[in-house]
């Protein structure tokens, strides 16, 4: 976490991960599977402890990946990969290849892209957020990534998109326009780009995987 940029971790795990992860993992041992994490006691006393008083609606699952995603990322070593511009905008663009079958994935990482480059809007009508980047868990072949938008120090909170699945790389956009282009008012001008949904973080994720084997 070398850079000067507040990190999610510490926006909101600063001053409780130490204090409360390790009982976490002393119950878990080698089960840190979201499941096991939602039956542990000290994980769910966590949660209760976190969750904002006035609810999250239909954003609980996405709080509870992500504190599940803090977790693991503290267990891993607290990795962080940060992507300057140019290899941010070349996630984004061109011909990517797969990655192959029956490779195993990492354990647990945060990706970090360039400061307000790519940009979702993970509700309608709600405002246009930045990406600051995404948990990569692995587990096996399958990736879980659950990303964080809207990383701000002044901000108490952040907004956060997770997804399970593996994307194919034949994914298309419903409208035809470009994957990564830009969605928001003048965007295209700006030289920025968009993630329209869930399957495109999860390509995006994939692409950083490539890109981190040399692809």
């Amino acid at each position: 976490m070398t850079s000067g940029r507040v990190h999610p971790f510490n926006l909101v795990f600063d001053g409780i991960a130490d204090e409360r992860f390790p009982a976490i993992r002393d119950v878990l041992g080698d089960a840190i599977d979201l499941d096991a994490f939602l039956v542990t006691h000290p994980a769910i006393e966590l949660l209760h402890e976190l969750r904002p008083d006035e609810g999250l609606g239909e954003a609980i699952d996405d709080f509870v990946r992500f504190v599940h995603a803090g977790f693991r990322f503290w267990v891993a070593g607290s990795t962080t990969v940060e992507l300057d511009r140019q290899a941010t905008e070349r996630l984004c663009v061109g011909d990517w290849r797969s990655r192959p079958e029956g490779t195993a994935l990492p354990g647990a990482m945060y990706i970090q892209v360039a400061p307000r480059v790519i940009w979702a809007q993970l509700e309608d009508e709600a405002a246009f957020e930045p990406l600051d980047g995404w948990f990569a868990l692995g587990e096996g072949e399958i990736r879980h990534v659950v990303g964080c938008f809207g990383v701000h120090p002044d901000r108490p909170g952040l907004s956060v998109m997770s997804v399970d699945e593996q994307p194919t790389q034949h994914l298309r956009r419903n409208d035809g326009t470009p994957l990564f282009s830009p969605t928001m008012p003048g965007g295209e001008a700006a030289g920025l780009h968009a993630i329209s949904g869930p399957d495109e973080l999860a390509l995006l994720a994939e692409r950083a995987d490539v890109m981190r084997e040399g692809g």
